[in-house]
């Protein structure tokens, strides 16, 4: 009887255990980002997954800036204390976030992505999703028409 309420008793503390047992993933769209030498602001699609069971706390969010040899070159960290419910075939959350940022400061910075970290109560990583950023000097330039391809004759 003792050692049937013993696997009893830690069975209930594993269950008890994996209530608050849950993940959260993070996928941001388009990756890379491409942004024109004259753009002023750029919108991102962000895809969250909450699985498990219980919650998933989120204290704030940090958006770190890198150039092509992994040196940070800014970081600026967003408190939203939140909690998201998690269900074991997962919770999705899809927003889009549209934010200023300037072509030609990124193409001079060297900045090659940028870090997304969801940070949890203790400061520990939730989730992270890299960001690539591509600066395309002639995006959202208009051609002259001397420069465009003809049609071609119909017959």
């Amino acid at each position: 009887m003792r050692r049937y309420l013993a696997v009893l008793a830690a069975a209930a503390g594993i269950a008890a255990a994996g209530c608050n047992d849950h993940t959260l993933t993070l996928d941001l769209t388009p990756n890379p980002l491409v942004v024109g030498l004259v753009d002023t602001k750029a919108t991102v699609h962000a895809h969250a997954v909450a699985k498990g069971f219980g919650t998933v706390p989120i204290t704030s969010l940090q958006f770190a800036v890198y150039n092509s040899a992994d040196s940070m070159l800014a970081s600026q960290t967003e408190e939203v204390d939140k909690s998201i419910p998690a269900a074991p075939f997962g919770v999705t959350i899809d927003k889009d976030f549209t934010f200023p940022i300037n072509g030609a400061i990124v193409a001079m910075s060297g900045m090659k992505y940028v870090m997304v970290r969801v940070l949890g109560p203790t400061g520990d990583v939730v989730a992270a999703r890299r960001l690539d950023i591509v600066v395309h000097a002639l995006k959202d330039l208009p051609v002259p028409p001397v420069l465009q391809p003809a049609p071609a004759p119909s017959k």
